[in-house]
């Protein structure tokens, strides 16, 4: 499968990325770890600036870092944040002959979100989860969110991302079209 979780920062996308990823048996891709990976990898893009400030890597240089890892099936979250990124992301897919299977945005109230990253950024110490950054990548999703809704149009998703893991994570698996699980696990 190839799907994409769309969301704001702080939504989950990621944690609820690794279980899905894990129980489909496809990698989980995420943008912003690619990046944070570069910046340790010694920085070649000059990227660490953009994210302690919270602003945008440019398309190329995240598409660089995204092309090998779009190849098979995939779980990928933090990308596109914009409808020219979601149009190179059908493109890619197009390209290979492996559109997307499904696009999921997962919505939590910003307060909810606040809150998560306040407790992130004490847990992973990200350098991206300071309250000043985090509102601007907040605001910066808020305002390109629509133009991403209109691109994706009816394939667009959208899951309730507030209450416990477990209650996202089967809000998601529904909305996969995955069974319910008979085993008593949630992931």
């Amino acid at each position: 499968m190839r799907i994409v979780l769309l969301g704001p920062p702080a939504s989950g996308k990621g944690t609820q990325g690794r279980r899905l990823a894990s129980e489909l048996g496809v990698p989980h891709v995420s943008s912003g770890y690619l990046i944070r990976t570069s910046i340790r990898e010694g920085d070649p893009e000059g990227l660490r600036i953009m994210v302690e400030r919270g602003l945008m890597v440019p398309d190329r240089i995240v598409e660089k870092l995204l092309a090998s890892s779009l190849e098979d099936g995939f779980i990928l979250d933090g990308y596109p944040r914009t409808a020219a990124q979601a149009g190179w992301l059908d493109e890619t897919g197009d390209q290979m002959g492996r559109p997307l299977d499904r696009v999921i945005e997962v919505a939590v109230d910003g307060d909810a979100l606040v809150a998560r990253m306040r407790g992130r950024a004490g847990a992973e110490k990200r350098s991206d989860d300071r309250l000043d950054v985090f509102l601007r990548r907040l605001d910066d999703y808020e305002r390109q969110a629509p133009s991403i809704r209109q691109h994706y149009g009816e394939r667009l998703i959208p899951v309730d991302g507030e209450g416990s893991q477990d209650e996202v994570y089967e809000r998601l698996r529904s909305a996969l079209g995955l069974s319910a699980r008979t085993d008593g696990k949630n992931g």
